[in-house]
């Protein structure tokens, strides 16, 4: 992990500044984006939007989790934690 993600990370979690995590939102729309598309093949276009509108709602508490020392990578960690939370909100929509 590069240098600024790790300050970034630190940053949020140790004093809550709310622009590293504004940074981290920036970095990892990135890495969602692809999961929303791919459910939006799945569930159809209203899926898709709910998702979009969704995604940055629970971002600080997943980023709370997030542990630098465990040696996870940022790209893994957020693909799957942001599937398992998807299948959540889209099960909880109806789907």
């Amino acid at each position: 992990m590069n240098e600024q993600l790790a300050d970034w990370i630190t940053r949020f979690q140790k004093e809550k500044d709310i622009e590293a995590l504004a940074n981290l939102k920036d970095y990892c729309y990135y890495m969602v984006e692809p999961l929303i598309e791919e459910f939006t093949e799945k569930y159809g276009e209203d899926a898709g939007e709910l998702l979009r509108l969704k995604w940055d709602k629970r971002f600080y508490f997943i980023f709370t989790k997030y542990q630098l020392n465990v040696g996870l990578p940022l790209d893994t960690f957020v693909k799957n934690t942001y599937r398992f939370y998807f299948m959540q909100v889209l099960k909880k929509a109806g789907y």
